[in-house]
């Protein structure tokens, strides 16, 4: 199902001036459908989705969450412009225990767990169990190690994350991480928020002109596991 052996994702090259073309409505709706397993966080009337498949070893989703996340959350996602979507595409036997462990946790756990096992990555990941230094993370996070066994041996998750990589993979062509779809135009590798931000307030502009009452009707955000 999964390789033990640690895949390192490869850096796309990213041509994003190319999203400021985009003719919308998105011409590859499938991506944006909800999928079980989904998390996401942002305003339901979001005019924009934006959906990250990600793996939780590679340094490059790494990288993104801590240099062009932040701001983001705090420009398009905390004020009901974009809503994000985290799905699963591990790349690794390591990547997928990880991955569980996010599911296991409370929901409301799930985006400070996804947080601590990003920062945390190169230390678990080269960890002689796995599994042992995951739970450690989570048992910070109140999931008790016992309690993550037990994710692992029920396999319920493992089904979800494969069918969610399955999915990705088959049907939306997925293969490096980060892989981005926004309003169903796909994106590949980690991008700076500068570049980032001109694709989406042109998306918004586009938007706005085509459905003036649309972006409004985005008020404030909200937090919700799907």
């Amino acid at each position: 199902m999964f390789q033990k052996a640690l895949l390192v994702a490869r850096p796309s090259a990213l041509s994003f001036a190319l999203l400021v073309f985009i003719v919308l409505p998105a011409s590859n709706a499938d991506s944006i459908q909800e999928q079980p397993g989904d998390r996401a966080l942002g305003s339901l009337w979001a005019p924009i989705v934006m959906i990250e498949y990600h793996s939780l070893d590679c340094i490059y989703c790494a990288k993104f969450h801590a240099e062009t996340y932040p701001e983001l959350k705090r420009a398009y996602i905390d004020t009901g412009l974009v809503r994000f979507v985290y799905r699963d595409f591990p790349l690794s036997w390591a990547a997928l225990e990880a991955a569980i462990l996010t599911h296991c946790a409370p929901p409301e756990r799930y985006f400070t767990i996804f947080d601590m096992l990003l920062v945390a990555q190169s230390h678990w990941v080269k960890a002689e169990s796995t599994a042992r230094a995951v739970a450690r993370i989570g048992e910070t996070q109140g999931v008790t190690p016992a309690q993550y066994r037990a994710c692992l041996d029920e396999r319920k998750w493992e089904r979800q994350i494969y069918l969610s990589r399955k999915y990705a993979s088959e049907v939306l062509g997925v293969t490096a991480t980060p892989t981005f779809f926004i309003n169903g135009e796909k994106l590949e590798g980690n991008i700076t928020f500068d570049e980032l931000a001109k694709g989406l307030d042109h998306m918004l502009n586009e938007i706005q002109r085509k459905s003036p009452d649309y972006t409004h009707r985005a008020q404030g955000s909200e937090e919700r596991g799907l």
